[in-house]
C-alpha cells in the first residue's frame, strides 16, 4: 500500500489513445482468449472482481494513483474521460475506504466511460448498477477516506498486480480482466483469433462426436508425455 508516487500531484492528459477499431474488435474476445493467447498480456490477480454494472468493458486506461482511500483526484479525474475509456485506480489495495461511489459513477456513465477499475474499495454499488457503470473492484464498502490528496492522473499506476500506463487497453468480463500494452493491440489480436480459431475447431469436432480428449489433442500430448518421460528413464 503505497501512500506515495513519484509523479503525485500531476495532471496529464492521456498522451496517445490506440485505434478505436482495434478496441472494438478486441471487445469481440473474451478474457479467457486473450489470456490464452501467449502474447504481451498482463492479468489482474484477485481480489479484483466484477462488482455492478455490466460485466463487459474495453477501452484505453485513464489511470489515478491516490494515496489509499482519497477522493482527491479520483473525482478530478472525471474530467479526463473520453467516450469508451476506462477508469483505473491504484487504491493501493485499501479495503476500508471507498475512492468513488454513484454519484461519480453517473457522471461518469454520462461521458460514455466504458467501464470502472478499482485497486481498493468502491461503495454505492445498487447506484452503480442502476447507472450501468461496469465497476471492477478489490471489495466494496460504505464510508470513504480523505479529500486531501495527493494523488495524480495518467502516470503509470499498478492494479491487481500489473503495471497499467495512461492508454493501455483494459478488457474486461465476468472472468476477469486483461491488460494490453497499446503498442502490442494489433499482434494480440492477431493470436487472440488464432485462439478463437483453435476452440472453435474444437467445438465443431466435439459436435460431430469426437471426445473432448481427441477434440483437444489431449490424448495426442498425453502421450508425447508419456514416451518422452519413458525415454528420460533410459
Amino acid at each position: 500500500m503505497s501512500k506515495s508516487h513519484p509523479e503525485q500531484w500531476t495532471v496529464q492528459e492521456v498522451a496517445e489513445r490506440p485505434e478505436r477499431s482495434l478496441v472494438t474488435a478486441l471487445r469481440e474476445f473474451a478474457t479467457t482468449q486473450i489470456a490464452d493467447c501467449g502474447g504481451p498480456v498482463a492479468i489482474a490477480g484477485p481480489p479484483i472482481r466484477h462488482l455492478a454494472g455490466g460485466a463487459q468493458l474495453c477501452g484505453p486506461a485513464v489511470t489515478v494513483w491516490t494515496k489509499p482511500g482519497d477522493i482527491l483526484y479520483v473525482l478530478k479525474a472525471v474530467d479526463l474521460i473520453a467516450a469508451g475509456d476506462v477508469l483505473v485506480v491504484d487504491g493501493g489495495s485499501r479495503p476500508d475506504a471507498a475512492v468513488i461511489g454513484d454519484i461519480a459513477g453517473q457522471a461518469l456513465a454520462g461521458l460514455g466511460c466504458d467501464g470502472l477499475v478499482v485497486d481498493g474499495a468502491v461503495r454505492d454499488l445498487d447506484g452503480l448498477d442502476a447507472v450501468g457503470l461496469p465497476t471492477f473492484a478489490a471489495g466494496a464498502h460504505p464510508a470513504t477516506g480523505s479529500n486531501q490528496g495527493p494523488g495524480a492522473i495518467n502516470v503509470l499506476v499498478q492494479c491487481g498486480g500489473v503495471t497499467v500506463r495512461p492508454g493501455d487497453v483494459i478488457r474486461g468480463d465476468a472472468s476477469g480482466l486483461v491488460v494490453v500494452p497499446r503498442e502490442h493491440l494489433a499482434p494480440v489480436l492477431a493470436m487472440t483469433k488464432a485462439v478463437a480459431d483453435r476452440e472453435r475447431s474444437w467445438r465443431q469436432a466435439i459436435a460431430r462426436g469426437a471426445s473432448l480428449p481427441t477434440a483437444t489433442g489431449i490424448d495426442d500430448l498425453i502421450s508425447k508425455l508419456a514416451a518422452d518421460r519413458a525415454t528420460a528413464r533410459r
